[in-house]
């Protein structure tokens, strides 16, 4: 149908660098940094050829929520026609929208609250040329 892949698991981390070491010792692999007023705030790592984790350094205030896991996202190579789809069913989506990763998205909610994304790639995407970007969110 419209989806390809599970794209990408998000999660929160307390202590960054130690997150980071681990899943480095695990063999995943740098792709790109997310920074936050100039500083490391989240990397998005790669298990396999377009399949990734990304992390984001959550301060202690708090229990993670849900264990720390914050979304899944899937990939699309059809983002405007999955929209039109979703449009003709009923299914509430936000509008597409560019990442600062440069991938187009929107964002989805199942009856249980969980919010997912669905993206595409595009030319600029980090997830193909990596490199750092500041967070705008």
């Amino acid at each position: 149908m419209f989806f390809k892949r599970l794209a990408h698991v998000c999660i929160h981390a307390r202590d960054l660098d130690r997150s980071l070491a681990y899943y480095h010792k695990l063999g995943f692999k740098d792709r790109f940094t997310v920074t936050r007023k100039g500083k490391t705030y989240g990397k998005y790592l790669e298990l396999a050829e377009k399949t990734y984790i990304e992390i984001f350094h959550e301060p202690d205030n708090g229990p993670l929520v849900n264990n720390g896991l914050v979304h899944f996202c899937l990939e699309t190579e059809d983002l405007d026609g999955l929209i039109h789809y979703l449009d003709k069913e009923g299914v509430a989506h936000t509008p597409k929208s560019q990442g600062c990763d440069f991938t187009w998205q929107i964002w989805l909610e199942d009856p249980d609250g969980n919010k997912f994304e669905v993206h595409e790639y595009s030319e600029q995407s980090l997830q193909k040329h990596g490199g750092t970007v500041e967070a705008t969110w």
